[in-house]
């Protein structure tokens, strides 16, 4: 079964046009319904003695919060208006540190969800919280739009970050979409080591043949890393083919609050100027 059901995750209308953009282009391709998820930030209740000048407060910053949503709602509809296939307009609200698991539970009932990732600016957690969310309680594969994507194409050469690893596995199990109609894909390792739980005796030979039996013909790159994080490696190699998009397991290692991606998938979200898919 394909992506048929596409989800874009929007918070900021100016911030996520990459997030549309990119969905848009996605089901496009794959011919597939698109709907946007508006999430809405409630500011958490303020502290303060006296009840009801909590309450007071606390009405006047939701009230306001509320407003705002609007507006960019609006933003968000206007946009979907120019989309040249029918779309839906979602609507959700949530504590800033809850709107990851409201982001999620949407995420669920799509095929993939669509998001940008994390810039530099006020909005730059709640985008890492929401991508957390997903990634981590929605069981879906997240894909992740560089801010100021404006390109016309996804998927035609495609970069699978393979480290043997189970959320490899998974994260190339859900791009069986996209690589069924990829002109080229290309398996790229960093510093692998032949190892028996892991690699096999060659790095990437065994996935690329799996591919193959699946009708999905791929290179295999095995790369050193010459120093450079494993990040760096797979962006530059990525670059140098021209890549337009990077499938790759996402991590963590912390499930507290500030709960970060690890290594390369917090380096890779943070400077990727080319989509990610992600799955965990």
């Amino acid at each position: 079964m394909g992506w048929k059901d596409i989800l874009v995750i929007v918070a900021d209308a100016a911030q996520d046009e990459p997030a549309l953009a990119l969905g848009e282009v996605l089901a496009s391709r794959c011919g597939g319904h698109i709907a946007a998820a508006f999430l809405t930030a409630l500011p958490d209740e303020p502290l303060a003695y006296e009840p009801t000048v909590v309450a007071g407060v606390w009405a006047e910053l939701l009230g306001r919060a509320r407003q705002e949503a609007e507006a960019e709602r609006q933003k968000v509809r206007t946009r979907l208006e120019r989309m040249n296939r029918p779309c839906d307009l979602r609507d959700a609200e949530a504590l800033s540190r809850d709107l990851g698991r409201v982001a999620a539970v949407h995420a669920r009932y799509a095929d993939v969800a669509v998001m940008t990732r994390p810039s530099e600016g006020p909005n730059a957690e709640l985008h890492e919280e929401i991508i957390e969310g997903v990634l981590f309680h929605s069981g879906r594969p997240a894909l992740v739009a560089p801010p100021n994507w404006k390109g016309d194409s996804i998927g035609k050469r495609v970069v699978i970050a393979w480290d043997a690893s189970r959320e490899a596995t998974r994260a190339l199990a859900e791009a069986g979409t996209i690589l069924g109609k990829a002109e080229k894909v290309t398996v790229v390792t960093v510093d692998a080591k032949p190892k028996m739980f892991g690699h096999g005796e060659q790095p990437g030979a065994n996935i690329a043949a799996h591919l193959a039996r699946s009708g999905v013909p791929a290179e295999v790159r095995n790369v050193d890393g010459m120093g450079r994080s494993p990040a760096t490696a797979i962006l530059e190699e990525a670059k140098a083919l021209d890549a337009d998009l990077v499938v790759m397991g996402g991590y963590a290692h912390s499930r507290l609050r500030d709960l970060v991606f690890g290594g390369a998938t917090r380096e890779l979200l943070r400077a990727a100027n080319v989509p990610l898919l992600l799955a965990h």
